[in-house]
C-alpha cells in the first residue's frame, strides 16, 4: 500500500496515552489502525441512514414493537443463543 505523510496535531495527554499504548515508534501504525477503524464505522453509519426505512410496508417487515414481542417469546421458549 503506497503511504502519505501528513501532519497532524493531537491534545498532548492524547499523544502521552497513545505513547504508553503504541510506543512513539508504533504511533503511525496506531493511529492509521484507529483512523480505519472510524472510517469503516461511519460509512457503515451513513448505509444505514441512507436504507433506513427501506423494507418499511414490505412482507415480513416487523416494527419495533413486533420484534420486541417476537424476541420476549423466544426467550420465553427457550429460543436464545444464549
Amino acid at each position: 500500500m503506497a503511504m502519505a505523510r501528513t501532519n497532524l496535531t493531537l491534545p498532548e495527554e492524547l499523544m502521552r496515552q497513545v505513547d504508553e499504548l503504541a510506543g512513539p515508534r508504533g504511533r503511525s501504525a496506531f493511529v492509521a489502525e484507529a483512523v480505519a477503524a472510524k472510517v469503516k464505522r461511519e460509512r457503515l453509519r451513513r448505509a444505514l441512514d441512507a436504507t433506513r426505512g427501506a423494507l418499511v410496508g414490505k412482507p415480513g417487515w416487523m416494527t419495533p414493537e413486533e420484534s420486541y414481542r417476537w424476541v420476549r417469546e423466544q426467550r420465553e421458549l427457550g429460543n436464545d443463543d444464549e
